[in-house]
C-alpha cells in the first residue's frame, strides 16, 4: 500500500513539474511571438524597441517601415520612405464673453520637419521586408507622419498610411521611457505648448482640456 501511495505521489510530482515545464514554455512562446510582431511593424521605437507614439524632442529614434505584400511588391524595384510635416496650431475659441470659450486648437498650416526614402530591390530580400531609418524631431507639437512605398519598376504599385505624433520636450516623472504611463488606470496628456506630457486621472483630463491647459486628443 506504501509503494502504490509513494509511485502516485511521484506521478503527482511529475505531472506539476510538467505542467510548469508547459507553462514556462507557453509564456516564453508567446513572449518571442510578441517581441516578433513588434520588430514586424512600422513606426518609431526606442533603443530596446518599445514603440514610441509621444516621441522627445532631441531624442534619437529608429524608425521602420515594413514591407508584407510579397505578391505586390514580388521581383520589384521600390522605393520606401517617410515624411513628417510640423503643424501650427493655434486656440480655437467660440467667444469672448463665452462661459467656455476654449474649443481647443485647429490646424493653420504646417512646414517640413523631414523625409528621407531608400530603394530597394525586394529580389534581394525576405518577406516582411523592413526598411530601417534614424529620425529625430527638432521642435515639440503635433508631427503628421506619412509612410509610404512606392514602385519604381515594374508597375506603378504603392501605398502609405499616415497619423500624427504629439513631441513633447520632457515627460513628467510618471511617464515611462516608451512614451506612456507607468500607472496604467491614468491617462496621458500634452500641454498645449507640448512642453512636458505628464499622467492624469480620465477626469482630470476633461477638465485640463477644457481650460485649454491641454489640446484635444488628435
Amino acid at each position: 500500500m506504501k509503494t502504490r501511495n509513494k509511485t502516485i505521489a511521484i506521478a503527482v510530482i511529475l505531472g506539476t513539474v510538467g505542467i510548469a515545464m508547459v507553462s514556462q514554455s507557453a509564456f516564453a512562446y508567446h513572449q518571442e511571438r510578441e517581441q516578433l510582431e513588434i520588430s514586424q511593424m512600422t513606426g518609431i521605437f526606442n533603443s530596446n524597441m518599445k514603440r514610441i507614439m509621444h516621441p522627445l524632442v532631441g531624442q534619437e529614434y529608429h524608425l521602420q517601415v515594413v514591407l508584407r505584400e510579397e505578391s505586390q511588391y514580388e521581383n520589384s524595384t521600390v522605393k520606401v520612405g517617410y515624411g513628417f510635416n510640423l503643424m501650427e496650431r493655434v486656440p480655437n475659441k467660440l467667444s469672448a464673453d463665452s462661459e467656455k470659450p476654449f474649443m481647443g486648437f485647429e490646424s493653420k498650416h504646417s512646414t517640413s520637419a523631414g523625409s528621407d526614402s531608400k530603394t530597394i530591390h525586394t529580389s534581394e530580400h525576405k518577406f516582411p521586408i523592413i526598411v530601417n531609418f534614424t529620425v529625430s524631431f527638432e521642435k515639440p507639437g503635433v508631427h503628421q507622419y506619412s509612410y509610404f512605398e512606392h514602385t519604381i519598376e515594374p508597375g506603378n504599385a504603392g501605398g502609405s498610411h499616415g497619423g500624427g505624433y504629439h513631441v513633447v520636450s520632457e515627460y513628467s516623472k510618471a511617464v515611462g521611457e516608451n512614451g506612456a504611463c507607468k500607472n496604467t488606470k491614468l491617462s496621458l496628456l500634452a500641454k498645449h505648448d507640448f512642453s512636458t506630457l505628464v499622467c492624469v486621472k480620465p477626469e482630470t483630463s476633461h477638465e485640463l482640456i477644457t481650460r485649454g491647459w491641454a489640446p484635444l486628443p488628435g
